[in-house]
């Protein structure tokens, strides 16, 4: 009594719903099933995201290095920009177009490399949302004591300390793994003495505010998105955010290195 039973679903099931289902949805819930089988549910979230992330870099790695060099070499965009600041002649636009394509190619980024990320990391954080709606390991599992299934709005609602504190994590990580390369640059320019520019500081930087801007968007956009999705949401955006704050050091020290 109390019992009841899940039908597996297999490949030809989802294929049936759509490209999107047998194709995303449903290897990421078998490989969530198989890893919590093994260990649990919270295990096998945290083992699944390292998972994806490490495939997602592979085949990004050069645009992610191209958007953590754009994001450092900002005061050099600026300079250019600002040489042509007044200028609206035809022949001063192709002058700034070439100088920018030649400081894209001193240091090998693609501008629209960023792009790339979101188009892999959208369908992903979507396929992982529906995947843990239907992982049976999720549904009925926990992990520390916390249903995965339960919603950070539901901790804040009991003041559940354990949701809150997971949720609040998510959030921080997320802002550190956005900024981390805009500190690393001031901390490398500050370790190799170099003086900052007025127009290249933080403050004076329409591209570092900018950017700054799209961060906190994107940032109220998580918060309000994640705090009424399934806590197992909160650990695969807390354990990314993790990842990538890892990747931007790495990927500091190559680029210093080169």
């Amino acid at each position: 009594d109390g019992e009841y039973t899940i039908q597996p679903t297999t490949f030809k099931d989802s294929m049936s719903k759509g490209w999107f289902e047998g194709l995303i949805v449903w290897p990421i819930a078998q490989i969530i099933n198989l890893i919590s089988s093994k260990t649990d549910a919270g295990v096998g979230i945290i083992l699944t995201t390292l998972l994806i992330q490490m495939l997602v870099f592979v085949f990004t790695r050069k645009s992610q290095m191209s958007t953590q060099r754009m994001q450092e070499i900002s005061p050099e965009i600026q300079k250019i920009q600002n040489k042509y600041k007044d200028k609206t002649d035809e022949r001063s636009k192709l002058q700034m177009a070439q100088e920018m394509q030649n400081l894209y190619q001193k240091y090998d980024i693609h501008p629209f490399g960023s792009m790339l990320i979101t188009f892999i990391q959208l369908p992903i954080m979507m396929g992982m949302y529906y995947a843990t709606m239907r992982s049976v390991s999720v549904v009925s599992g926990s992990f520390m004591g916390i249903s995965l299934a339960g919603t950070p709005l539901d901790g804040f609602k009991a003041l559940d300390i354990a949701y809150i504190a997971i949720y609040v994590l998510m959030v921080i990580f997320y802002i550190v793994s956005m900024k981390l390369p805009q500190w690393l640059k001031k901390w490398q320019d500050k370790k190799d003495n170099v003086k900052v520019k007025k127009y290249a500081q933080e403050e004076t930087n329409p591209m570092a505010n900018s950017m700054n801007m799209s961060m906190y968007f994107m940032t109220a956009m998580i918060c309000i998105m994640y705090i009424s999705w399934p806590m197992a949401m909160s650990f695969y955006w807390l354990v990314s955010s993790v990842i990538r704050v890892c990747q931007s050091l790495i990927l500091h020290q190559v680029m210093n290195k080169k």
